[in-house]
């Protein structure tokens, strides 16, 4: 395995005037924060000889096994899975699992204090270890193995069942990982029988020492009732119908991790379980479909660390928030904004009934989080109390950033920019939304044009990760810098771009869309088009992402591509004439899914044409 910036197992020892002697080992890569602690083939090594410093000495009495501040493990060193052969991955996984092991074998209690992030390997650590605390400021927890298209291999599969049942582990092993990569609270882990004690981080690592003491000294015990498998061919359905939804088989990984699950849930000897899960992970880590996913990941967590684009300059502080438009991303923006960000956001509109609507979904939400344990009563009621819902711009006065996400029509955001200019201080950020139009000829006409970048999320805007950040020629650097630091407070990925047709995602998007369009033309049904390209992996096919974002959105994109780059992006005329429907979509949903009588009458096929076969199709995008 490569590098994992040196990460080191120290031990140090106290003595306890009830239990005896016991060892502290911490984890720490020397690094701050930011950069979490991983496991390689060094912090393996490390950990074997860590181990047989404690195997020397007869006087311990107890382990408690901690990080370095903020951190308690990610996993497996990423950068190392680059280009690996199937022998690394037997070697990888066997490394893991023997050294994992020797943890779990030591003769005295032993306590995993989850200080902060614990992903991956890092959590599968802990399992091997007897108990374990978690700090309520420890960010996440989880399993994101098979969102890479692998699987937990050092222990995850075999270890989680037994200790929280069956359903709940494919919920921590494949559901949450399909479900956007999503992990666990501590809360969440106590709840589930994950981590025995949850504990404030203020004295976090002198309590988990004194809960230590108490099992070692015999005065405390720990009562454990994982519940029973009675409903485990239901949950194993439901997970196998979850992972072809999200991934419509292309990837194996999903599968293979419910099977390790099953076999653990119905007995299956834990030795055996093992050398299953290093079989699995020699198996998925050199396939196509992992490699894919952790070059995506790493390229991503890069550029989310980096922020290409981004100025030096120092960011505008945001305190307030405006969002212009309570259309369907107009909510979402402003749902988020209060999620994410925690100040008072107010959303403007002309038309009431759109206010009182975007209101019914913002304060849905919050009710919504509040019912699932993910937001204090008290906070979804002060967030509630700072939102405003305006008919016009005075109610901007104060914001420091404002968003518009009003029509796509050029003149539009023209007026409502200036109508928010004649109300906000000098400062203040105008951004779009716009996915197409420049943002430069939106600021021609401002008396401060400097102030206005484009800031361009994506439908459903809680899940998609990627923001662009536009840049026209006069945009000031402390605008554009504002802008990149709001996406970063929401969790986002946000990557600068020039003020182009298309900027980037709609450039590469109708490219792909063109391509769905001519396999269209040929005869071949849309279905059939969408099926194809499903089976990739994809989340829905081109013509249902086309109702996703609109007929006419879809075409005005394609047209303004066209007019910028004739050549590189030919306009369809099929993909014009859908522009110019007053539809919901390609697809009939109320009537079985088939396409709208209209589009079906006018989609012109090409003379003598042949349908494509789901290759060719794929082959095309």
């Amino acid at each position: 395995m490569a590098a994992d910036a040196d990460t080191r197992f120290t031990v140090t020892y106290h003595r306890s005037p009830h239990a005896g002697r016991l060892a502290l080992m911490t984890m720490d890569n020397g690094q701050d924060h930011t950069r979490p602690t991983t496991f390689g083939e060094s912090a393996l090594d490390s950990l074997e000889a860590a181990l047989d410093e404690l195997e020397g000495q007869a006087d311990v009495k107890g382990l408690l096994l901690t990080g370095k501040p903020f951190v308690f493990a990610a996993g497996a060193d990423l950068d190392a899975f680059d280009g690996a052969t199937a022998e690394f991955a037997e070697r990888a996984a066997r490394a893991g699992h023997d050294a994992f092991a020797r943890l779990r074998g030591l003769p005295y209690p032993s306590v995993a204090a989850i200080n902060g992030v614990a992903l991956g390997g890092g959590l599968e650590i802990a399992l091997h270890c007897d108990y374990r605390t978690v700090s309520t400021g420890a960010r996440a927890l989880g399993f994101p193995e098979v969102f890479l298209s692998i699987l937990p291999g050092w222990g995850g599969t075999q270890l989680t069942p037994a200790l929280i049942g069956p359903q709940a582990a494919l919920r921590a092993i494949v559901h949450n990982a399909l479900d956007q990569n999503r992990t666990l609270k501590p809360t969440d882990a106590v709840e589930l029988g994950l981590a025995d004690r949850l504990l404030e981080p203020v004295d976090f690592l002198e309590r988990s020492l004194a809960f230590l003491e108490g099992l070692a000294a015999g005065e405390i015990a720990v009562d454990r009732h994982p519940p029973e498998p009675d409903q485990l061919d239901a949950a194993l359905e439901a997970a196998r119908q979850a992972a072809d939804a999200k991934t419509h088989g292309a990837t194996p990984a999903p599968y293979r991790a419910i099977e390790l699950v099953e076999f653990a849930a119905r007995g299956g000897d834990l030795a055996q379980g093992r050398e299953r899960e290093i079989a699995a992970l020699t198996e998925l880590l050199p396939s196509r479909q992992a490699q894919a996913s952790v070059y995506g990941f790493n390229l991503t967590q890069q550029r989310v660390r980096r922020q290409p684009g981004r100025p030096d300059a120092a960011p505008r502080e945001v305190t307030k928030v405006g969002v212009l438009g309570a259309g369907l991303m107009g909510r979402q923006l402003a749902a988020l904004l209060l999620h994410r960000h925690e100040v008072p956001v107010v959303i403007t509109d002309v038309d009431q009934n759109v206010l009182e609507a975007a209101r019914a979904h913002i304060e849905g939400e919050l009710d919504q989080r509040v019912q699932r344990g993910r937001l204090d009563a008290d906070k979804a009621g002060w967030l509630a109390s700072v939102t405003t819902y305006a008919r016009d711009a005075e109610a901007l006065q104060g914001a420091d950033f404002v968003i518009e996400a009003v029509g796509e029509s050029l003149k539009l955001k023209q007026r409502v920019f200036a109508d928010a200019e004649k109300v906000v201080d000098e400062g203040c950020v105008l951004a779009s939304n716009t996915s197409s139009l420049s943002v430069a000829a939106m600021a021609a006409d401002l008396a401060h044009p400097e102030r206005v970048v484009g800031l361009h999320f994506f439908n459903p805007v809680a899940l998609m990760p990627l923001v662009e950040v536009v840049r026209p020629g006069r945009a000031s650097d402390e605008a554009v810098a504002t802008a990149f630091e709001l996406a970063k407070t929401l969790r986002k990925s946000a990557v600068g771009c020039a003020d182009t047709p298309g900027f980037i995602v709609n450039r590469l998007l109708m490219r792909f869309m063109g391509a769905a369009a001519q396999a269209a033309d040929s005869g071949t049904r849309f279905a059939d088009v969408d099926a194809a390209i499903k089976a990739l992996g994809l989340p829905m096919g081109p013509f249902e992402l086309m109702g996703l974002v609109g007929l006419a959105v879809n075409a005005h994109v394609a047209r303004s591509l066209h007019e910028a780059y004739p050549d590189r992006f030919p306009l369809n005329p099929n993909v014009a004439m859908l522009g110019e429907l007053d539809l919901p979509g390609v697809y009939d949903w109320d009537a079985g899914g088939e396409p709208f009588a209209a589009i079906r009458e006018r989609w012109q096929v090409e003379p003598d044409a042949q349908p494509l076969a789901p290759e060719a199709i794929r082959q095309r995008a």
